[in-house]
């Protein structure tokens, strides 16, 4: 025998359905125009059907006749019927519903996910469900079940709207998330600014530097993040960018074909040197635009024979360049001129082709101070604890998306989570000075 509680709950089970399902066939039918003269059309023809019904008996006799119209009555439930379904994601409720109880996939009462909406585009998808008060820690750890039993590719969960909407994305089919992939010539942009930085289940996931001119790289050990910041560098080797690495490592991530094609800052009064050279130089190209009335690097570039060379300033560990944990005041004031120099450029930097690439592991807030981390809209985590994604991402999207496991597995501030390029230094590095 089903308890009230129970049978409460079903009830009330089914009445979110219906109402979700409802919506639904309202929202298809009052956003496509086609529909609604589908509709339109369908509705003339049953009114005009029952009119000509309704007059006379068209020589039929009178059981002719009723069984005529039952059929017509017939025709028009099930006609309308089939439309509902078919508009109101009813089976698509039924799939999923299917599949979560397959995998035992539900609440506490025995209650799985209800379906709220579902968006298609090509091969990529947005569902909304009602989580029917299962957590999103749930949703994550079902998420290879939840895949495997409905072939698709899940990228992330969020939380909706409303505290008991699960938003899943992803796409069709399976996406190797795990399996490394290689960087091809075939990925390089050729637009002097765009740099490609790994595939998503959607598309190539590639970053404008003249809409976003500086990243912010975040992850913990193992995670793929110096590998990242160096697929963007090799990229922007390759399109003759002057390059300044901050590496307080002795070289050891950066072989000899880095150092004839990048210049090292391998103490904080190299550091300092070179980012007041570089925010000298700001200020020279600044006056310079000025006076002729250029906008930004690009629009001089096409306009003058000598065109500007784009710079990067990167920096594999912040934290070992801007912490002053247990320093003396006289010792913070280096770090602290470079950090002035740092907020420069992020303010700045961006119209005159000058860039910043940032990358930690450590989460601690007091390392980024909110002038630098402000003006630098593109923003990265690899693996991460709560704590490192909340800082960079301003989200635990890291920490909830991830795998513990994963290298070379990344999300945006987007939410976009993207897996990067493997490359080969010492053959996809094709501006070598010494050639």
């Amino acid at each position: 025998m089903i308890s009230k509680s129970t049978d409460y709950v079903s009830t009330d089970f089914l009445k979110k359905r219906l109402r979700y399902r409802m919506k639904n066939f309202i929202k298809v039918v009052f956003n496509d125009k086609k529909k609604q003269l589908f509709l339109v059309a369908m509705l003339l023809v049953l009114l005009i059907t029952n009119a000509i019904l309704s007059t006379g008996n068209m020589g039929l006799t009178p059981y002719s006749l009723l069984s005529l119209r039952l059929n017509w009555y017939a025709f028009t439930i099930i006609g309308f019927s089939v439309i509902y379904i078919l508009w109101s994601d009813s089976l698509t409720d039924r799939k999923y519903y299917d599949a979560f109880l397959a995998i035992a996939f539900k609440n506490s009462v025995g209650i799985p996910p209800i379906l709220i909406s579902q968006e298609v585009k090509d091969n990529i998808f947005i569902v909304t469900f009602d989580s029917v008060g299962i957590p999103l820690e749930a949703w994550i750890n079902q998420k290879e079940n939840i895949q495997s039993i409905l072939n698709i590719t899940i990228q992330s969960f969020e939380i909706g709207r409303q505290n008991n909407e699960i938003i899943m994305r992803g796409c069709k089919g399976s996406f190797d998330f795990k399996s490394k992939i290689y960087w091809s010539d075939e990925e390089d942009s050729t637009d002097d600014s765009n740099i490609t930085i790994g595939n998503s289940i959607f598309s190539k996931v590639k970053v404008d530097l003249n809409y976003y001119p500086h990243i912010l790289i975040g992850g913990s050990t193992g995670s793929g993040k110096t590998w990242l910041l160096k697929l963007i560098l090799m990229q922007c080797i390759n399109k003759n960018y002057e390059i300044i690495i901050s590496d307080f490592k002795g070289g050891v991530d950066y072989p000899s074909i880095w150092q004839r094609n990048c210049s090292f800052a391998t103490t904080l009064s190299d550091v300092t040197s070179q980012l007041k050279s570089i925010c000298t130089r700001l200020e020279s190209r600044k006056k310079l635009f000025s006076q002729f009335g250029y906008g930004n690097i690009d629009i001089y570039n096409q306009s003058e024979r000598n065109p500007l060379t784009r710079i990067i300033f990167a920096c594999d560990e912040l934290a070992e360049l801007l912490d002053t944990t247990g320093l003396s005041t006289k010792e913070k004031a280096p770090i602290k001129e470079i950090e002035k120099y740092i907020s420069t450029i992020a303010r700045l930097g961006r119209a005159f082709g000058i860039h910043l690439i940032l990358a930690t592991q450590r989460p601690d807030a007091n390392i980024l101070s909110g002038q630098i981390k402000n003006n630098i809209s593109y923003k990265i985590c690899g693996r991460a604890d709560q704590i490192l994604s909340q800082i960079i991402l301003d989200s635990t999207d890291a920490y909830i998306n991830i795998p513990s496991d994963s290298q070379g597995l990344f999300i945006n501030q987007d939410g976009l989570l993207f897996k990067s390029f493997v490359f080969d230094e010492n053959i996809d590095i094709k501006n070598s000075h010494d050639q």
